[in-house]
């Protein structure tokens, strides 16, 4: 019989800079000078956002919050060596890399034999090509192994469980895993210890009706919500997490140990355009995580999609379908720790849910 772990993170690629550059974001909206006046200078921002801002433009805060989050990481990281997995399902969404105008799925698998990832082609906005923390060349190219045969069986078992997931054995447009992959690989294993595992990265359209507005998360210049149409919408919450419960099912007669990966942040700063994509929604993102904390899975399933994107949560259907996996098994959080930050776009958790003794 097959077990389950469940691991959830952000892919936030700040961490991978210098403190001073983990603000870059902050300080790109004040120079352009789209902002409402009060949110020009600190005095109309959040008191939690001042705080984190201090005399350094956010520097100190955002070495405490990398620590926070390294210190989470590397929780994770014991249990999934624990664990000793077969395969890693990763969770992630496409932000305009693998998938553009010719084709949006809904999710796809990605059932490579081997996938080649490149960690700083996105640096723009999150520290250009300044030194990065573990002074890697700026062209640096890994390589990481596939689960082809696991990818195979799973396509075939969810068209019997009446999902219908796209499928792909190479990369389209780019020849390099999307960032949300790519990133949750490189903080895993931020400490370099090697990573041996094979690894199944399964895309979702997060982004849905703000892909093309967002593309790829830098907002287009002088563009606005009401200048387009929108986009068709993301798959919604429901539907992601019944594809995490199909999951569970299909792997839980299988002869493999599986750890299923949820990457991404909870409320995103430039998605959230009640804030003027300045800050995060910090009370939708603690209603979200107390729910995750206490096994109260059901609560994110019934969530309207509506819901999620007023918050500017639109990557949380990447937690979805780990957490949908885990209600079907049973498995409830071990560790799970919420890390607020006004200044670094997004607020963060990292969570192990691991098989019951």
């Amino acid at each position: 019989m097959a077990e389950l772990l469940g691991l959830g993170l952000s892919h936030f690629g700040g961490y991978m800079f210098s403190d001073e550059d983990m603000s870059a974001r902050i300080k790109h909206r004040l120079e352009e000078g789209s902002l409402p006046e009060s949110l020009m200078t600190p005095a109309g921002w959040p008191a939690h956002m001042r705080d984190e801002w201090g005399n350094d433009e956010g520097a100190s805060f955002a070495a405490r919050h990398r620590e926070q989050y390294f210190s989470g990481l590397d929780r994770v990281r014991q249990a999934l060596d624990a664990f000793k997995p077969d395969a890693v399902i990763i969770f992630g969404d496409d932000q305009y890399e693998c998938f553009r105008e010719d084709l949006i799925p809904a999710y796809c698998l990605f059932m490579g034999e081997s996938f080649k990832s490149k960690p700083y082609l996105r640096a723009r906005g999150l520290g250009g090509k300044t030194p990065n923390i573990w002074d890697d060349p700026f062209d640096l190219v890994n390589t990481i192994q596939g689960a082809p045969d696991v990818a195979r069986f799973l396509i075939n078992a969810l068209l019997e469980e009446g999902f219908d997931p796209a499928y792909s054995y190479s990369l389209p447009h780019q020849e390099y895993l999307g960032h949300a992959f790519t990133n949750t690989l490189m903080f895993l294993d931020h400490q370099r210890k090697g990573w041996d595992y094979p690894v199944l990265p399964f895309a979702i359209n997060a982004y849905g009706s703000a892909l093309f507005k967002a593309k790829g998360g830098l907002v287009e210049k002088g563009a606005k919500a009401q200048d387009r149409m929108p986009d068709p919408s993301a798959p919604t919450p429901k539907r992601c997490f019944e594809l995490g419960r199909s999951i569970a099912r299909i792997l839980e007669p299988s002869p493999w140990r599986v750890a299923l990966v949820a990457s991404a942040s909870f409320s995103h700063a430039f998605l959230t355009e009640k804030n003027h994509g300045f800050y995060p929604d910090l009370d939708s993102d603690l209603s979200r995580f107390d729910e995750l904390k206490s096994g109260n899975y059901l609560a994110w399933r019934d969530l309207p999609l509506s819901t999620l994107e007023d918050a500017g949560q639109h990557e949380l259907v990447n937690w979805c379908p780990m957490i949908g996996a885990m209600e079907e098994v049973g498995q409830k959080p071990t560790y799970c720790e919420f890390m607020e930050s006004f200044l670094m776009n997004s607020n963060k958790c990292v969570a192990v849910i691991p098989p019951a003794d």
